[in-house]
């Protein structure tokens, strides 16, 4: 038998521990309340399918609140939903390919270009660069150079690249911190980018 055709009884203090841990981290993320619901939702879902076997609770509940916030819209990156929960990042990214492949979730593909005014304002560059930005993404969705890529460190690096291209001081520090994505993040999508461009 699958655990997917599997629905059990989760135990009652499992599900006390993983929602009050999900809380904890809504709390410090501060997502709005239909995340939150959503969330807790694929949360219970999750404990229903029994995948937190070998999984710790907080992976669980840490991976379902990433998985709301993708599915909602809602901008939270897989490095941020880590560290507000302490959950290495590696095994939130394996807990949420789990759930969203056992639980049949359809998530949206996110538009890299709907980070850029965020980016922007955090990064403090002008609206030129963010005009530059939508143009170069523009170019690399032509050429089929967004598929697969992580659309929050690709906003940052498009970002960071035009900012150069106007003239304007942004270094890949402060495109990864406005981001909330890593230093070596940027520099990957860049090397990708300069063969794409």
């Amino acid at each position: 038998m699958t655990t997917r055709s599997r629905d059990l009884q989760p135990n009652r203090a499992d599900v006390g521990v993983a929602l009050r841990e999900l809380n904890r981290f809504c709390e410090k993320l501060s997502v709005p309340d239909a995340v939150k619901d959503e969330a807790a939702r694929i949360c219970m879902r999750g404990l229903e399918r029994g995948l937190e076997k070998g999984r710790s609770l907080a992976q669980i509940s840490a991976s379902s609140l990433y998985a709301a916030c993708r599915e909602k819209g809602v901008p939270a990156p897989l490095d941020d939903v880590a560290a507000a929960s302490e959950v290495d990042r590696k095994a939130v990214a394996r807990c949420y390919r789990l759930l969203v492949r056992e639980l049949d979730m359809e998530i949206p593909i996110v538009d890299p270009a709907g980070y850029f005014a965020t980016l922007a304002s955090r990064a403090g560059v002008t609206a030129e660069v963010q005009a530059r930005s939508l143009e170069i993404l523009q170019r690399v969705e032509e050429v089929g150079g967004t598929a697969g890529t992580d659309p929050l460190g690709l906003a940052a690096s498009v970002l960071y690249l035009a900012a150069a291209l106007e003239g304007q001081k942004l270094t890949q520090e402060g495109a990864a911190e406005a981001a909330g994505v890593t230093e070596v993040t940027i520099r990957n999508q860049l090397k990708r980018l300069r063969k794409i461009l």
